[in-house]
């Protein structure tokens, strides 16, 4: 091969080396932003709340550039002469302004206009080009009047619990709670009740608790929501003895008298007390048993028991059981 053969090829294949082999050009990138998936939808108080997360990427991967157009609408669907459902939707929906200062939109929609109807509601996001992946899933809602907020809420101490009251005329409510102080600034639904009032058997007497509820009612297959009541902060204080020991029996025997009851089950029970003749004979027991050793032969005796808590709140003592040591 001659030398200036030798050499352009030599220069070809370091040009190829460097820039890469050229292959067919690729199809220009649409641009099309990410079809929303999480769209939600519920009715509280006088507001319709629509939220979901706002496309950042397109279909290619590439991150959008500015703001990309939402188109957000809500209204009943129909059908009119000449159109498909989905496009009288669209020509007779209400578009709604979503603010992108966020990566969760958070809309919220006035639901006067739509009382008594069922609304449709779904969000298409558009690209530089007016290009989309179409309508996210649509969702559905059964507009109700707005429900009042409960009012009144307030809370006591009961055994074991603490009682809940407020003021409403919704056919359910839904009650939250949260410790004070509280690690994270979640409430936990603990609870719904058909009435105006809640008894919270999960507490710890010596803790802080805070409440709120809400008014729900079911319409279709979802609930319109009130707004939420005020806040109410409440400590229980555990006042409530324990209930009065049950089938108390006394069996004499040779040196002794024996003593049997049932167990108490309230979940702050301590110890037991064992009265004779009226007066304490032992305390802080804590079977449901007790054996009186000191009993004399021939003399009758008068037995009762009492329970305790944790509180140290005693129960009255039970009915007198009388026992003879032969």
């Amino acid at each position: 091969m001659p030398r200036l053969a030798r050499l352009q090829t030599a220069l070809l294949a370091v040009s190829l080396a460097g820039c890469g082999y050229i292959g067919n050009p690729l199809p220009p990138a649409l641009k099309r932003p990410l079809r929303v998936t999480d769209l939600a939808a519920v009715q509280r108080g006088s507001f319709i709340i629509v939220q979901f997360t706002i496309p950042k990427l397109t279909t290619e991967g590439l991150p959008i550039k500015g703001d990309p157009d939402i188109e957000l609408r809500v209204g009943p669907w129909g059908k009119a002469p000449g159109l498909s459902d989905l496009e009288t939707w669209i020509k007779t929906s209400d578009r709604q302004t979503v603010v992108q200062d966020r990566p969760i939109a958070v809309v919220k929609v006035p639901a006067a206009k739509y009382y008594g109807k069922t609304v449709d509601i779904a969000v298409n996001v558009h690209g530089p080009q007016g290009r989309s992946m179409g309508w996210s899933t649509f969702q559905i809602v059964t507009v109700v009047t707005a429900l009042p907020v409960p009012e009144g809420l307030t809370a006591s101490d009961a055994p074991d619990a603490i009682h809940l009251e407020w003021h409403g005329a919704a056919p359910e409510y839904r009650i939250f709670r949260k410790p004070e102080p509280s690690p994270t600034p979640e409430w936990e639904q603990i609870g719904t009740s058909p009435k105006t009032s809640y008894a919270d058997a999960t507490i710890e007497y010596g803790k802080t608790y805070k409440y709120f509820v809400q008014a729900v009612e079911k319409t279709g297959d979802t609930y319109a929501e009130s707004e939420l009541s005020p806040e109410i902060t409440f400590k229980p204080t555990d006042h409530f003895a324990p209930a009065v020991p049950t089938s108390l029996t006394a069996i004499p025997g040779a040196r002794s008298i024996e003593l049997v009851w049932d167990r108490n089950l309230e979940k702050d029970f301590a110890t037991y007390r064992v009265y004779r003749n009226g007066q304490e004979l032992a305390r802080d027991l804590t079977s449901a048993s007790y054996s009186d050793q000191t009993a004399q032969p021939g003399t009758k005796y008068q037995y009762q028991v009492s329970a305790v808590d944790t509180a140290n709140n005693e129960s009255a003592k039970c009915p007198v059981f009388e026992a003879l040591l032969p």
